[in-house]
């Protein structure tokens, strides 16, 4: 029986709304069933458009570097140099760092962008896990690990091995909530641990989480072990914080961030649930794409005229307590990301939002009456067909700008020697076009550093770059250049 006064809770709210599913409301074959096709149907077309992009095994970025700077300084050199720069912040990139300098050694660099997948497999089997521990029926667990993984521009947290913190990072989250629903306490507050060094948007969402899903008779325990060790993490990252000058904003500059760039706040979710990737997607693949959406939206009708379960009664007060704390965990997942200076709206950084929210619908489509379902069912179809549009031209985009990027290394290779200084000007964001946010549109040769660590990765080659990006009005001054030319004049018949 829920106790009197014990507030909003997420497991209080799942309990009291699925009471009449112990017992004798056991859902039907159908509706079990519908749920895990649905999920079946997620992951197949999560792996069948993350293929591509583990046969191209293409580094991005930061991996060059963390697969590079080991063979020149040593691993522990290299990890040394990365605790002066950064400090104890996000130590999970050691982890990064470990995983991508083996590989690189040893292995086709697609085995590490497998790592990154396997894991976010892992968070919805926890994500599943945990809504059927809070006593979310069948066939909500399945629906809401399926919605974790369509997330429209999820691939560059589950296929970037210099993201792989995000995904590690959410399942030891989600494995910290499950062992406080168990009443674990000890082993929750070790996986919160996890989360927080993997994650810095763990840190003040997930005591209030942990709170959330304990029952009722662990919660002081366990609010006051997860706020100690959130304090604990945040003191930690206040006194070691390395000297990385991205790092470098003050409080007040944070502080005053909060007020500036409201534009920010709208368009940073909006990019995350695919409002302009799927669009994109939809050109792209037109008119294949009418096809798969036309596709979405009769398997959605389907489901829901066949496989949607009758509603559960429910109480409003409790729905409005229940909205009120998810509003504030969206809060709390975000107030890093908001304070952050620069501020970074890449699709990875609205991974943990993105999870939450689908954690939200496994637990609230229960409440959605039968009247209106083929609707509803159709319009969910409809985006989900949209999102698996948006995740292929992700891979696409991946795949064809590491084609890009070698192809331009080589020509550069052949044109210059050791030590030489290339200046590259009018340098695009994307390789190719379209190409929707995020880390996995924004190509190699943008940033000085990336280039050369790209250039050397693909060739040996060691250059020094001076990069003239497409808007900067800027000319292509050769001076001492050794090789001074368009962006365009390298790529050839890539082009």
């Amino acid at each position: 029986m829920k106790e009197r006064g014990s507030g909003p809770s997420l497991a209080g709210s799942a309990d009291a709304t699925s009471a009449a599913a112990r017992g004798d409301r056991v859902p039907a074959p159908a509706v079990r069933l519908g749920g895990r096709l649905l999920l079946g149907a997620a992951s197949v077309a999560l792996v069948a458009v993350s293929v591509p992009v583990m046969l191209r095994g293409a580094p991005l970025a930061d991996d060059f570097n963390n697969c590079l700077a080991p063979q020149d300084m040593g691993l522990a050199g290299f990890m040394s140099e990365s605790f002066e720069r950064l400090g104890l912040i996000r130590p999970a990139r050691f982890v990064e760092i470990l995983l991508t300098t083996g590989v690189c050694q040893n292995l086709p660099f697609g085995v590490a962008i497998a790592v990154g997948l396997s894991v976010t497999f892992v968070v919805a089997f926890l994500l599943r896990r945990l809504l059927s521990m809070l006593r979310s029926p069948a066939p909500w667990p399945d629906v809401a690990a399926a919605l974790w993984l369509l997330q429209p521009l999820g691939l560059e947290a589950a296929l970037w091995p210099a993201a792989l913190h995000v995904p590690i990072g959410l399942a030891a989250a989600m494995g910290s909530l499950i062992a406080h629903r168990s009443r674990r306490l000890w082993m929750g507050v070790l996986l919160g641990l996890v989360a927080m060094l993997s994650l810095e948007q763990a840190i003040l969402a997930l005591p209030f989480a942990a709170w959330l899903v304990s029952p009722a008779e662990s919660r002081r325990r366990v609010v006051i072990a997860m706020t100690a060790l959130s304090a604990a993490v945040v003191v930690a990252y206040l006194l070691v914080p390395g000297n990385d000058p991205r790092l470098s904003a003050d409080a007040t500059s944070r502080v005053r961030g909060l007020f500036t760039d409201l534009d920010f706040i709208v368009d940073f979710p909006a990019a995350g649930i695919g409002a302009e990737s799927i669009p994109l997607a939809v050109r792209w693949a037109f008119p294949v794409s009418v096809a798969v959406l036309a596709a979405g939206a009769a398997t959605g009708w389907l489901w829901g005229a066949r496989a949607w379960p009758a509603s559960l009664s429910t109480v409003r007060s409790s729905n409005i307590r229940t909205l009120i704390a998810i509003m504030l965990l969206i809060v709390l997942i975000n107030i890093p990301v908001l304070l952050n200076q620069p501020r970074q709206g890449s699709p990875r950084i609205f991974t943990p939002t993105w999870l939450l929210l689908a954690a939200v619908a496994g637990l609230w489509l229960v409440h959605v009456r039968r009247s209106g379902v083929r609707i509803a069912g159709t319009l969910v179809g409809l985006y989900l067909g949209g999102a698996v549009l948006s995740l292929a031209l992700s891979a696409w985009v991946r795949v064809e700008t590491a084609d890009v990027v070698e192809h331009v290394s080589r020509e550069i290779a052949e044109r210059t020697s050791d030590g030489d200084v290339v200046t590259l000007c009018e340098v695009p964001r994307a390789a190719v076009a379209p190409a929707p946010r995020g880390a996995f549109a924004v190509q190699d040769y943008l940033y000085d550093w990336a280039a050369e660590d790209a250039l050397r990765y693909y060739t040996g080659r060691q250059a020094t770059f001076r990069i003239h990006q497409a808007d900067g009005g800027e000319g292509c001054p050769e001076g001492d250049s050794a090789l001074a030319l368009p962006f365009g004049a390298l790529r050839g018949g890539d082009g």
